[in-house]
């Protein structure tokens, strides 16, 4: 058995002897398997349920070998992925939109979902896709009308995703789930950093995204339109949020469909999305070819 868990807590889920395991990062940068009351998952929605969405309650078991291309995204099949659209003041402004006076919500399915270094099919059928860097954050507890000044509360921890977007899709009619859900295309990773180290449910963190190494998005997320406790209290006053249920929280200014000239996602390109102190995606993106 291994010593004390790593603080902050950071979970990952990898493949481990053929199957996906939910792992904690040690302080001498191995990793565990995750154990909540002596038992091992798959995936951390069970482990959050299992721990009732305490970061304490989760400890290390035997320790286990994780390379970088063993990362999945750190929530397999989260009961929900909920995206907000147009929640960073500069992006409103960049695509010509007006300042929302509601969060802007759209679904997306664990399908869509893929690890922190896998490669990302860049499909046939689109002919722009796109890149948008996010803050994404995980619930902790099923709950209700929960209010924002008591959001940290059920938010177990912060990620980094990329809602790659094929932009032809996302505009076929004015709801964006279209270009929003391609399979394999969403990376999300690597941990999940719980949210007591960050600033609870006002992290302030700088957030940036590269393209080939070229940095095209510098921002913090302080420029959110709607914050983490507003983002919460607004969802959990329409339905009930659940145990690792995911939730994307915007895009800062710097996509490539505003860029002048407009830059899609190329065959070989590489896209690096980072958030401080919760590492980085780092995805190649590859002409997928459809047989027949």
């Amino acid at each position: 058995m291994s010593g004390a868990v790593a603080r902050p807590l950071c979970l990952a889920r990898a493949t481990v002897d053929g199957a996906p395991s939910v792992v904690v990062a040690l302080p001498d940068g191995g990793h565990a398997y995750a154990s909540a009351g002596g038992r091992t998952f798959d995936d951390l929605p069970a482990l959050l349920e299992a721990c009732g969405g305490d970061p304490a309650a989760i400890a290390p078991g035997a320790e286990v070998e994780v390379a970088e291309e063993d990362l999945l995204s750190p929530v397999g099949r989260p009961p929900k992925i909920v995206c907000i659209g147009l929640n960073y003041r500069l992006h409103a402004e960049e695509s010509g939109a007006p300042v929302p006076t509601h969060p802007m919500l759209f679904p997306k399915w664990s399908t869509a979902l893929t690890g922190p270094r896998a490669d990302v099919p860049l499909p046939p059928e689109s002919e722009f896709v796109d890149w948008e860097s996010e803050l994404a954050f995980v619930f902790a507890r099923r709950c209700r009308r929960v209010t924002a000044a008591d959001a940290a509360g059920v938010v177990f921890g912060y990620t980094v995703a990329n809602d790659t977007s094929m932009r032809d899709y996302q505009t076929h009619t004015t709801q964006f789930a279209a270009g929003k859900s391609w399979e394999r295309a969403t990376p999300v990773g690597p941990y999940v950093v719980s949210a007591d180290a960050l600033g609870g449910a006002r992290p302030d963190l700088a957030i940036r995204g590269r393209l080939n190494g070229r940095l095209v998005q510098d921002s913090r997320t302080d420029d959110l339109i709607f914050g983490i406790g507003e983002l919460v209290a607004y969802l959990t006053t329409i339905m009930t949020m659940e145990p690792g249920d995911l939730v994307l929280t915007g895009t800062p200014a710097g996509i490539g469909f505003t860029a002048d000239p407009p830059r899609s996602l190329r065959d070989g390109d590489v896209f690096e999305a980072e958030i401080e102190g919760l590492g980085s995606l780092r995805n190649r993106f590859v002409r997928e070819v459809v047989a027949g």
